[in-house]
Parts: C-alpha cells; structure tokens; sequence
C-alpha cells in the first residue's frame, strides 16, 4: 500500500542545435540575444493494475512498508509504484566569433516532465470481486491521484526555474560549441535536479498523509473484517 521508492531519472539530450552562424569580424562581443523559448510537457503514463503478485511477494518489495490490512502482522494487500522524473532538449543558437571561439545564446528548452511509469498493485489472494478487493484498490487510487495532482501543481514551478535559469546563462562564450553547450546546460541541469528533488519530498509528504494508521485501520475492519478470510495463517 506504501509507495516503492522511485528513481529520477535527470537525463539531458542536446537536439536541434542550430548552425553556426557566421559574425563580421567587427561584431567580437558575445550579445545577448532574444530570450531562449521553454516548453513543459506534462507526462502521465497509462495506469497499470497488477494482481499476480501475492501478499508475501508484496510484503518483500523493496521501498514498501506495512499496509493498512493488518497493521500489527505487517501485511501489505496493495502497493502504488510511480516511476517519475524529467527529459529534456536543448538547443541555442552560435555565432562565430573572429578569434575562432563561438558564442552560444540557449534558444530552446523543450521538457518532458511528469510520471513514466505508474502501477497499482492489490494481492492476489484478493478476489476482484470481493469487498475488500474494491477498499484496497480505493486506497491505492487515492495515491495515484497525490501523483498526478502534484505533477500538475509543479509544473509551472518547473517551467519558471528554468526560465530564471537560462536568464542567468545568457550567452556562453567558449572554445567550442561542445563546451558552450555544456555551460548552459549545468545551471539548467542543477535547476532540474533541485526541483525533482523538492518534488519528491513533497511527494512524500502528501503520501504519507494518505497511509496513516487510522486509514489502514479502518480498512482492515471494512467489509466486516473480510480481509481475515484471505491473509496468511500466522504461525504460532
């Protein structure tokens, strides 16, 4: 029922640079240009619900903790796993400048951000038509919606960090386009990262307000403690 622990996945891909574009030699500064166009692309991948899994295997899953069946024996009837994190592309725009070096004005700064994978698991001892079946998957459903509602909420945050941080690159003066492109794209990268990463604690957060003991309870007792029938004889 608690969340698998996600991994981020902060990859950068450089794509659409434009040509090197030729200066008159009088033009040596490296000018600002106009400012660089970011686009965020909110992500949501297909839900998947899995029920092969069994309350053992559940209970086993790395980054899991005890769900709300059971609470004292430790069984875990569902789980929510989201994989999150961003992709992006950068492209900017080069002058040649008459030393050789180049000067690179970031021009675009297309993002991808959200959820890329997204399954809710419920124990297969569970049958799908039974009451306890529908009460776990509710509860699962309601971690699935903290995801998507948080990925709406953070993406205009998203896009004005990135904003401010190609405003504060301006223009790169370097040896090479290479290393043009790279300085813009670690005040980009950090940005990125910084965000994910205040994403995720946040997300946390707001899940662990979903898993509280009194929900796990009250779902042990829906259904007229049905759940009793279909957990794990405990060993005496």
């Amino acid at each position: 029922m608690t969340l698998c622990r996600v991994a981020l996945l902060l990859s950068m891909a450089v794509a659409g640079a434009a040509a090197l574009r030729a200066e008159p030699a009088h033009a040596a500064a490296c000018r600002p240009g106009p400012p660089a166009q970011v686009k965020v692309d909110l992500q949501f991948a297909p839900l998947r619900t899995d029920l092969t899994k069994s309350v053992a295997q559940l209970g086993a899953m790395p980054g899991r903790a005890p769900g709300p069946a059971g609470v004292s024996q430790g069984h875990v009837l569902g789980l929510t796993q989201a994989r999150y994190g961003e992709q992006s592309q950068l492209s900017a725009i080069f002058q040649a400048m008459p030393d050789g070096t180049v000067c690179a004005q970031p021009r675009a700064l297309l993002v991808n951000f959200g959820i890329q994978q997204h399954v809710v698991l419920v124990a297969r001892e569970l049958p799908p038509d039974s009451c306890i079946y529908r009460e776990v998957l509710a509860h699962e459903m309601r971690h699935v919606a903290v995801d998507q509602a948080l990925v709406r909420e953070f993406a205009p945050i998203v896009r004005r960090r990135l904003d401010d941080a190609l405003a504060a690159a301006g223009p790169v003066h370097a040896r090479s386009q290479q290393q043009a492109l790279a300085a813009i794209r670690r005040p980009v990268e950090a940005a990125l990262r910084s965000t994910i990463q205040e994403f995720g604690r946040e997300r946390d957060r707001r899940q662990a307000e979903v898993d509280t003991r009194e929900e796990y309870e009250r779902v042990s007792r829906a259904c007229n403690g049905e759940v009793s029938r279909y957990l794990p004889r405990q060993r005496r």
